[in-house]
């Protein structure tokens, strides 16, 4: 009796364990998906869900969304606040008439897909979302930003975006990516920034990011420079991968001559979504 009492206990304890290492989330934190993109307004605009895993489960979601205005002069210009951060002052039930304002409905959202998984998020034609109680919005691409976090988190990658502004005034989104295995290892960091341009008072986004240009981006050709900016940004991220990242340290590294600013504060946000993750 006594024998198998203790190959009872052993099965439990062998099961537990497989159970608790067979989870497809081996790395904590939380995992931001997002969308640089055109409002229908044709203002600039980022959509982002984040997922956050704890001990290997999912624990919440977080939708949100930083949109932008353009004056009358033409300049384009982020907002101050997210939709989330704006709440009942994004006025979606005042202007629009809607049940429940954004932040509300978000929420809504969040807790289903928490509660039910993200493929149980139902739309119709329009992309209005049709089985949640109280949401009575589209689906801004919410379950499809929901389900590449989920992505992110199952390959132990952090993502973090800045939206800023050019120095000749245009919106730009500086973001950054930061791979981390199970032991708690940095294996691969990209920096990279998307910019736009402004021609005849209309804003778009261009087709290439400054790393996807390569020595296109003619920092060499066009502004003297030593090394074209992706070559900089790798000395960058390779001093990270190799030294480490202190929060709110400015490296020093050789040959490196960009405004670097904008990259530590999207690298602070990068390391703190990773939190204890990273060794």
């Amino acid at each position: 009796m006594k024998k198998v009492f203790l190959l009872l206990v052993l099965a439990v304890a062998t099961f537990t364990l497989f159970a608790c290492n067979s989870s497809e989330y081996k790395v904590d934190g939380e995992f931001v998906a997002f969308d640089i993109h055109e409002h229908s307004n044709g203002t600039p605009m980022v959509t982002s869900v984040s997922v956050t895993i704890e001990k290997g489960k999912i624990v919440g979601y977080y939708i949100d969304a930083l949109q932008s205005t353009k004056s009358e002069e033409g300049v384009f210009t982020w907002n101050a606040k997210t939709k989330k951060e704006l709440g009942d002052d994004y006025g979606m039930v005042e202007k629009g008439g809607a049940v429940a304002e954004w932040y509300v409905q978000a929420e809504l959202i969040e807790d289903y897909m928490l509660e039910n998984g993200v493929d149980s998020v139902e739309s119709d034609n329009d992309k209005y979302i049709t089985n949640i109680t109280g949401v009575t919005m589209k689906d801004g691409e919410y379950t499809k930003l929901a389900a590449d976090a989920l992505e992110l988190a199952k390959k132990g990658e952090f993502q973090a975006y800045l939206p800023i502004h050019h120095s000749n005034g245009t919106p730009n989104v500086v973001y950054a990516t930061l791979t981390v295995d199970a032991k708690g290892n940095m294996t691969d960091l990209v920096l990279d920034t998307l910019q736009a341009k402004v021609e005849e008072g209309v804003f778009t986004w261009n087709a290439k990011s400054k790393q996807e240009l390569g020595f296109d981006y003619g920092m060499v050709e066009r502004g003297g420079a030593t090394l074209e900016w992706f070559e900089q940004a790798e000395l960058l991220t390779d001093h990270i991968l190799e030294n480490g990242w202190t929060m709110n340290g400015e490296p020093s590294v050789t040959g490196v001559t960009i405004t670097t600013d904008s990259y530590f504060e999207t690298f602070d946000l990068l390391f703190g979504f990773a939190g204890d993750s990273v060794k």
